[in-house]
C-alpha cells in the first residue's frame, strides 16, 4: 500500500508540471494567461491568503503522506481516517488518474485559450470541441474529480473537507464564469451552453 501513499504527491507534481508547461508555452508565444484585472478586497485581502494557507496545509499533508513527517501541523482529529477500504482507495486511484488524464486534455484542447481569471481585455476564443464538447468545464470538473479522488484514497477529515471545499468553491466560480462568457460570447456560449452540460 506504500504505492498509495506517495501516490498522491506524484500526481499533485504531475498537474503542477502540466499547468506551469503550458502556461510557459503560452507565454512563449506573447500569451499572457492571467487577468491584470484588480481583484476585489475581499479577494485580495481575505479569500487569497485563507485559500495560500489550505494549500500549504494540503500540501504538507501529501508529503506527510508519502514520507511520514516527525511533524504533525494539523490536530489529530483533522487527520482522523473515517475508514479503511481497499476498495475505496482503488476507486480513489481509478478516479484521481482519470481527472489527470482529463485536466491533461483539457489543457491541450484549450490550445492558446486557457486563461486564469476574468479579463475583458485578455479574451482567449470559445472553445466549443474535443473534451469541451463533453463537459462546458472540463477542467473544473477535472479537479473535482482529483480532490474527490484523494479524499477517497486518503479519507482523513481533512482531505474529505478539502473536496467539498473545492466542489463548492469551483461551482461558485463557474456560475461567474458563466456570466462573464454569456457577456462576452453572447449567443455563441448561449448556443454553446444549449448543447452541453455545465459538468457532464
Amino acid at each position: 500500500m506504500k504505492f498509495f501513499n506517495i501516490f498522491p504527491l506524484i500526481s499533485f507534481l504531475l498537474i503542477t508540471l502540466a499547468v506551469i508547461s503550458r502556461i510557459l508555452y503560452l507565454r512563449s508565444k506573447g500569451i499572457e494567461v492571467n487577468s491584470n484585472k484588480a481583484e476585489s478586497p475581499v479577494y485580495k485581502f481575505l479569500l487569497f491568503p485563507v485559500f495560500g494557507v489550505l494549500t500549504l496545509l494540503w500540501i504538507f499533508q501529501l508529503v506527510d503522506a508519502a514520507f511520514t513527517l516527525p511533524v504533525n501541523i494539523l490536530p489529530s482529529w483533522l487527520q482522523y481516517k473515517v475508514t479503511e477500504s481497499k476498495f475505496l482507495t482503488l476507486t480513489g486511484f481509478v478516479i484521481t488518474t482519470a481527472s489527470l488524464v482529463l485536466m491533461i486534455l483539457s489543457l491541450y484542447h484549450l490550445k492558446e485559450s486557457l486563461r486564469f481569471g476574468h479579463d475583458s481585455n485578455n479574451l482567449g476564443q470559445l472553445v466549443t470541441s474535443g473534451v469541451f464538447a463533453i463537459s462546458r468545464n472540463p477542467f473544473f470538473l477535472s479537479v473535482n474529480l482529483y480532490f474527490t479522488g484523494l479524499a477517497l484514497i486518503k479519507p482523513s477529515l481533512f482531505f474529505i473537507m478539502m473536496a467539498l471545499m473545492s466542489v463548492l468553491s469551483i461551482h461558485h466560480f463557474i456560475l461567474k464564469e458563466e456570466k462573464f462568457l454569456k457577456k462576452h460570447y453572447s449567443n455563441d456560449y448561449i448556443d454553446y451552453s444549449g448543447k452541453v452540460r455545465r459538468y457532464l
